[in-house]
């Protein structure tokens, strides 16, 4: 059964497949820092991912450093706690059956409101039944493919605009790993202007592709 998610302006599929070397949007977001107060914690210790971001507020940005005691789904889980329900964006390289089924619940009970998943077209032939399993769990409308190995995150409703910036896949992976958090409405800005443009240039269908054709989508010069 593919779950439905409530969507908006921000999840529309318009047309074609991306190059990202030929995106429009800026690749770069140069700014001086204000007034954000940052925290560089030291996470080694921090049983939990609620622990890791505790006291997250409008004008705290928390760098942490973990020895993979928790994933990237907690640290969505726990950031969930703060902001409540919201439109969450996530890149990721890739991702295992627990995670995935972990974000339809958090869908299914009203946590994420709307979801922008993009992932790297290698998936489907590493993980061919994960990426199935995605494809039924998630929604394909709510999936893109490229050639990618970045690792963000996205939370957005009235109150917040959270990003989360990571070396974490969504899979579980008990190494170390570092992470930001932050209310911040500039890089969500950022974030989301790039997001649009693959939304708008990419067929959700390219996802079911062949590696390899979807690799001549990616280097289409459009």
């Amino acid at each position: 059964m593919v779950l439905k998610l409530t969507q908006n302006s921000l999840y529309q599929d318009t047309s074609r497949a991306v190059n990202l070397t030929k995106l429009a949007a800026p690749a770069t977001l140069q700014r001086k820092r204000g007034a954000i107060k940052r925290e560089v914690r030291d996470a080694r210790k921090t049983a939990t991912a609620v622990e890791a971001i505790a006291g997250l507020d409008h004008q705290t940005e928390i760098f942490g450093f973990t020895k993979g005691q928790f994933s990237l789904l907690q640290l969505l889980q726990a950031v969930f706690l703060v902001t409540g329900p919201a439109h969450l964006s996530l890149s990721t390289w890739t991702a295992a059956s627990h995670e995935i089924e972990s974000l339809a619940a958090m869908a299914a009970r009203g946590d994420i409101l709307g979801l922008r998943l993009l992932i790297d077209f290698s998936m489907a032939r590493r993980e061919p039944a994960q990426t199935a399993q995605m494809r039924e769990k998630l929604g394909r409308d709510n999936i893109r493919v490229t050639q990618t190995h970045a690792k963000f995150a996205l939370f957005q409703n009235v109150d917040w605009k959270v990003v989360v910036q990571t070396s974490m896949n969504l899979n579980m992976n008990p190494r170390n790993e570092n992470f930001t958090v932050a209310h911040d409405p500039q890089m969500a800005t950022f974030l989301n202007a790039i997001l649009d443009e693959i939304w708008a240039k990419q067929k959700s269908n390219v996802a079911d592709l062949p590696p390899g054709q979807i690799i001549q989508h990616w280097n289409n010069d459009l």
